[in-house]
């Protein structure tokens, strides 16, 4: 319900309303249409809603509640929630009064649950979010220090003079690379999410990638299967006989998925939550496995210990889909390579020991084979001996050989129950459950990607499911989060010009030169952690090994300075020259980054203009110098991104114009674009070579954004159109379609896919293809790769998954500060809104066990401090028994102001850099959007908490 009517006295909701824009029901009932539930086109720019009607009385506001102007097919399209959900909005008098769950889905089979319903509270009350007092309506320019909250009004045409004016100073002056756009994670599928990056993409300035800096590139994914996103339906959950969710909490952050859970387990499906504290999916679980936090690589190891041990595991599948079988040389740790045995041969390509033959042979997926699978090629799993390279005998042993000897070594249960405080026999018990059941599926998704050594607990947990054969099968596998995309959308935002000519031509390459093609939609992604270390002074906290993985043989800041100097990693502008104007969209950067007081005092003091496009008051809103409203979802027609939990294409249409003079971003960078290009031919600003090296001339830059006058800044809906022209998920779907059923099912998992073949029934399971069509794996070795031979994985002790103890980030202090998904947010977003805020304590707090609050003379609701080395922030106490002892937990997503003294705790998180993550040059491992650079990561952080 959009309206609360709990909150409000009736002469408390008559006073108001009469005085208020949103006095809906007094200022502008009138009769509904005899259909009310007939959908409507979007509508046009309507009136203010000031206006006077009869009033007899509140009788009247309770007689027609149900009566409806129109009801229009709805989503939240710009929200990083991993969820898609279709909803109907029903309208009164141009203003959203509330929103009802909708049910267009269709079980995958027949022998499944299907998708409804789907939904959860934040959308349930988002038409309140829309018209809340942080909501932004008009451009607003700075006129005391940044951070005062001292705005003053300005129109739309001076907003866009002086974000164009400072835009071409600085490439006048310093080049593209100085116009920096800070994406944030907040982005659809649609015209307004492809608005920004068709822009910075024609201007030629870098954008950052949000994926690393807000913690959820999936590393262990990425370093074991060359795919950092293996993503497949919720609703194949439900075929799983034992489900691990692992650092995952659905009943908290997935709520619309959560249901698969519970029917799997009417079904028989043994549930298993592996979780320090006992979280709101834990108390439905069969068995919960509570580690001490950063430990999990030691319990899945120990894990892998037993099924290795006791002959568990899926032999066959092991030689035919993994690194396993292949050699190592024993003397340099390196793998046997043909360069090794045959002058001039390769060095991608790899050797098995072939039981029949007794000598080495090409392992089948590695080099220019095809194939994963040779019936003339017998895998030796077990081997351990000498072969001839050049004319000396070498030792070597298969990568299972060497793996088996370590977890005998240091990771028998009850070894691994000393490191974290799970009984062996209780380990003993998931590793024999998990290797018994028919289809075993760990689902992980983003929560562990916050840790240090994150990469090698996710390795660890993949370890498990290859070596009991799941991977690539129904109910079965390892399961991380990601989305899939749309052609017409990578087109749109990243193609000079997009008529059919050039549509084919652009699809000709995408077939002939696929990594070409890749290379030109991706151009002007720079890795975002890395990219805020350079030029944001991260690199002081988060370079310092103090904080970090003091096991590394070198200090993590020259790891880094090497992995620069040799451009693993693109950073424009280059170290040394600050970007002078950023312009930040679909994010809340000073809120997100770890260590976001320095980011404000090192990278935001060199700006000349800070730009923040946005439809509510954020963190780095108030440390803008400009903000340019933006449409709410229900204030412009988009498409939600296609997460893969569910295989549809949701429709977010304009409902109601936007509120004062918010635009949608297709129209404001439409605008902004024809502003940079008046002000460029007014400098006569020559042309340039942008950061991809292509040429620009900003004084042809509207006339490039907009095609040539194809999209206008009105013609948001025509973008659609095209988007949903050009995309093979929506084949043969219209607008119409979508404006009739609110949502789809997709009819392909598009360009990026998740390396299966797809049917709309049957659920989307990740890597088929490997196991059914033995197709070589996207990583060096062409097989699911264990173990790393990279000289910094062996030096750092990492060739192999491996155990490492939590860093001391932040100090030496007794507790561990964690946290995970808020239930009553996406990210900060209605973290003011104020129906979520009565559903807990209203302010920040910070959960801590009973016996570290006993011991700290700490009551529940006392103000404390949390401390470490980079400084302290205040908020509320709040003892709870589920917490484990020695840790702390604050859920994200508090903007900082809402702290006293406007300090967060990510103010005092330094988010240590992995060495291991700025390797650049090894098969997979390479920087690409969203698939490799380190994380920023809070989840190690250590402090001390003391009441105030």
């Amino acid at each position: 319900m959009a309206v609360q009517p709990s909150a409000l006295t009736r002469r408390d909701f008559l006073q108001a309303s009469g005085a208020t824009a949103l006095a809906l029901g007094l200022a502008r009932l009138q009769p509904a249409p005899a259909s009310a539930r007939e959908v409507t086109p979007s509508v046009q720019h309507s009136a203010t809603l000031a206006g006077s009607r009869d009033y007899r009385g509140w009788e009247d506001l309770y007689r027609r509640q149900w009566r409806w102007d129109r009801v229009v097919r709805g989503t939240h399209t710009m929200t990083n929630c991993t969820a898609g959900c279709a909803w109907d909005l029903f309208v009164k008098d141009d203003v959203v009064w509330r929103e009802e769950q909708k049910a267009p889905y269709v079980a995958s089979m027949p022998s499944l649950p299907d998708f409804n319903p789907r939904g959860c509270q934040k959308g349930a009350c988002a038409a309140d979010l829309m018209y809340s007092p942080s909501r932004i309506r008009y451009p607003l320019r700075r006129v005391g220090a940044r951070g005062d909250g001292r705005w003053q009004r300005i129109s739309w045409d001076e907003a866009l003079a002086a974000t164009a004016t400072a835009m071409v100073e600085a490439i006048e002056r310093d080049g593209p690379a100085s116009v920096v756009c800070e994406l944030g994670s907040n982005i659809g599928a649609g015209p307004n999410s492809a608005a920004p990056l068709r822009f910075f993409h024609l201007l030629g300035s870098p954008v950052t990638d949000p994926t690393a800096q807000i913690g959820d590139l999936i590393a262990g994914a990425a370093i074991t299967f060359g795919d950092g996103h293996p993503c497949g339906s919720s609703d194949d959950w439900y075929r799983s006989n034992y489900l691990v969710l692992w650092a995952f909490n659905p009943a908290a952050t997935r709520i619309p998925d959560a249901h698969f859970l519970n029917e799997a387990r009417y079904r028989g499906a043994e549930i298993v939550v592996v979780a320090p504290d006992l979280n709101a999916t834990a108390i439905h679980a069969d068995l919960w496995l509570n580690p001490r936090p950063g430990t999990d690589a030691a319990l899945a190891l120990g894990a892998a210990q037993v099924i290795v041990a006791e002959n568990l595991f899926n032999p066959a599948y092991v030689a035919e889909q993994t690194d396993l079988p292949l050699l190592v040389r024993t003397d340099t740790g390196r793998f046997v390579r043909e360069a090794d045995l045959h002058r001039g041969g390769s060095d991608s390509a790899f050797y098995v020991w072939d039981a029949k033959l007794g000598r080495p042979a090409p392992a089948p997926g590695s080099g220019r084979s095809k194939q994963l699978d040779d019936p003339k090629v017998v895998a030796d799993l077990t081997f351990t001996g000498t072969i001839t390279i050049s004319g000396k005998p070498v030792p070597v042993r298969t990568v299972f050989a060497l793996l088996r000897e370590r977890l005998d070594a240091t990771y028998r249960p009850e070894q691994v129950a000393e490191i974290t405080g799970v009984a062996a026999a209780t380990i003993r018990r998931f590793a024999r459950g998990f290797a018994a059941a028919p289809a075993a599926l760990i689902v992980a998704e983003f929560g562990q990607c916050k840790f240090l050594h994150a990469d090698l607990a996710q390795r660890a947990q993949i370890l498990l499911a290859s070596l009991t054969g799941n991977v690539g099968r129904g109910g079965g596998g390892w399961r991380g989060g990601g989305t899939f995309a749309l052609e017409g959308f990578a087109l749109l935002a990243s193609q000079d010009r997009v008529g059919l000519l050039n549509v084919l031509t652009f699809g000709a390459k995408s077939y002939l030169k696929p990594a070409e093609a890749m290379r030109s939609v991706l151009s002007h992604f720079v890795p975002g952690t890395l990219w805020h270390a350079v030029h944001g002074g991260l690199d002081a906290a988060s370079a310092d090994q103090r904080y970090g993985d003091t096991s590394a043989p070198r200090p993590t800041a020259e790891y880094l300075r090497e992995a620069l100097e040799k451009k693993w990693f693109p950073i424009f502008p280059a170290p040394g020259r600050p970007p002078q104007v950023i312009l930040s969209v679909f994010g809340n950067i000073l809120r997100h980054s770890r260590n976001n007081t320095r980011l404000l005092e090192t990278l935001w003091s060199k700006l000349k203009l800070a730009v923040d496009v946005t439809f509510r008051m954020s963190e780095t809103a108030r440390q803008a110098d400009i903000i340019l409203p933006a449409a709410f979802w229900y204030e412009k027609t988009d498409i939600k991104s296609l997460n893969s939990n569910v295989p549809y294409v949701h429709l977010g249409d304009r409902a109601v114009a936007p509120l004062g003079e918010a635009k949608p971003e297709w129209e404001i960078f439409a605008l902004l674009a024809e502003a940079v290009e008046r002000e460029a031919r007014r400098r006569d600003l020559q042309p340039y070579t942008d950061i991809a090296e292509v040429e620009r001339d900003a004084r042809r830059f509207g006339e490039t954004f907009t095609d040539r006058g194809r999209f206008g800044p009105g013609d948001e809906e025509k973008a659609l159109r095209f988007i949903l022209d050009y995309s093979t998920p929506v084949k043969k779907v219209s607008l119409d379609d979508l404006r009739r059923d609110g949502a789809t099912r997709m009819k392909s998992t598009g360009p990026i896919g998740n390396f299966s073949d797809y049917s709309a029934n049957e659920p989307v399971v990740p890597h088929r293809w490997f196991l059914e069509k033995k197709q070589p794996w996207p990583t060096l070795t062409g097989r699911q790769q264990f173990y790393i031979d990279h000289p910094w994985f062996l030096e750092c002790g990492e060739a192999l998954p491996v155990y490492k103890p939590p860093p001391a980030a932040g100090g030496n202090y007794p507790l561990v500060l964690s946290g995970g998904h808020t239930r009553w947010s996406i990210h900060s977003q209605w973290r003011d809104q104020q129906t979520m805020l009565r559903l807990q304590r209203g302010e920040p707090v910070v959960y801590l066990s009973e016996r570290d609050a006993a011991e700290r003379q700490i009551a529940d609701h006392d103000l404390v401090r949390v401390r470490n080395d980079l400084g302290a922030f205040v908020l509320r106490a709040k003892i709870a028994n589920y917490v484990r002892p020695g840790q702390v937990l604050v859920y994200h997503a508090w903007e900082p102001y809402q702290f006293r003294g406007g300090r967060s705790d990510h103010a005092i998180i330094p988010s240590p850099i992995k060495p291991t993550a700025l390797v650049g040059d090894y098969g997979q491992l390479h920087w690409s959007q969203g698939h490799w650079e380190p994380n920023q990561i809070d989840r190690d952080t250590r402090v001390e908490v003391e009441r105030v």
